[in-house]
């Protein structure tokens, strides 16, 4: 009971300075409905649409980031693949300059051929040559020889050497010439 009486004498002290003051109890309880509906009114037209908000950009961030995510892949594989046709490029390259390579020495090998024929023909032409010379040389040497053989012959033996003596000393002296010119 004592409680009670307390709590009463503490109401009517706390009721007589609100009145003092120029509050009632019908004005705090308005206060309190506006409040609250101040409150209602706030989280409906503040805090829903900033959390709205704030959702929204949450979804485009993560929408950015999968965007992100998605072209740094992308940007791989466009790596992987530039290197890929980069490898086979310098492969090709590689194998043209090979080719290139073979190309230019079957040329070599060509011209070196087609060289060594010309040497080789002029060599044989040359020979051929040297050859039918040295048979003209030797026909005229023969004939000089058989020329002196039958002015010595005439002046040894002091006649006249018919054709057929002279032949018979020809024949001989150009065998027993060219047996010690091969012997």
């Amino acid at each position: 009971m004592f409680d009670f009486m307390a709590d009463t004498m503490m109401l009517s002290a706390f009721s007589d300075m609100l009145d003092r003051m120029g509050i009632t109890w019908s004005s705090i309880l308005l206060h309190l409905i506006a409040l609250v509906i101040l409150t209602v009114g706030l989280y409906l037209l503040l805090f829903k649409p900033v959390k709205k908000m704030i959702r929204e950009r949450q979804e485009k961030v993560k929408k950015i980031e999968k965007e992100n995510a998605d072209l740094n892949e992308e940007v791989k594989e466009l790596k992987n693949s530039s290197e890929k046709v980069l490898s086979e490029a310098k492969k090709e390259a590689a194998a043209m300059h090979e080719s290139a390579v073979k190309v230019a020495n079957q040329k070599a090998n060509d011209i070196l051929s087609e060289a060594k024929a010309k040497a080789k023909a002029l060599i044989d032409r040359t020979e051929t040559e040297m050859d039918e010379e040295r048979k003209k040389l030797q026909a005229d040497m023969e004939k000089q020889i058989a020329d002196v053989s039958l002015l010595v012959a005439e002046k040894v033996i002091g006649r006249d050497i018919s054709k057929e003596d002279n032949r018979r000393l020809i024949e001989a002296s150009i065998k027993e010439w060219s047996e010690k010119e091969n012997g």
